[in-house]
């Protein structure tokens, strides 16, 4: 009997070609966005540092021209954190997206991985059949064989 061939290997070859794609994919979206909160988190932190110089200088005493800068920086920085924000997000989603391809793949590669189990399963069977058929075979010309034989002898006594 001939060897056993999955009939669906190619597309099997290509989902497996595809999910370690994806998951390079999915590990850089994943980079993408925890670089994009470290940021973001940086950012805030520097904010909220900004303000509380702000809030002690305040305290002390400072000069209009001291105020404009201070204020015109914070709102540089609140804008900044608005980006950082928006950026993270988007990276999220993207990163989200890469996932859900991933688990579709991967859903994929265990039906055919199922289907590849049940065709070898029947392969093994149809080939179990045909060994019982040869050996059945065998066991047929034997005996025919053993009674020309006694048949043989019977006549030469």
């Amino acid at each position: 009997m001939k060897k056993f061939k999955f009939t669906l290997q190619t597309l099997f070859d290509v989902k497996q070609t595809l999910k370690d794609k994806l998951q390079a994919d999915f590990a850089a979206a994943e980079a993408a966005y925890q670089a994009a909160v470290d940021k973001l988190t940086s950012l805030v932190r520097t904010y909220e540092e900004e303000l509380d110089i702000f809030e002690e200088k305040s305290r002390e005493g400072i000069t209009a021209r001291e105020l404009t800068s201070a204020a015109a920086y914070h709102e540089d920085l609140r804008e900044r954190i608005r980006r950082a924000e928006i950026e993270a997000a988007r990276t999220l989603k993207i990163a989200n997206e890469k996932r859900e391809e991933l688990v579709t793949v991967y859903k994929e590669i265990k039906v055919l991985e199922k289907l590849y189990e049940k065709q070898r399963a029947e392969y093994l069977k149809e080939l179990e059949k045909d060994e019982a058929k040869a050996l059945d075979s065998i066991l047929s010309f034997q005996q025919i064989e053993d009674k020309d034989d006694d048949e043989a002898t019977e006549v030469n006594v």
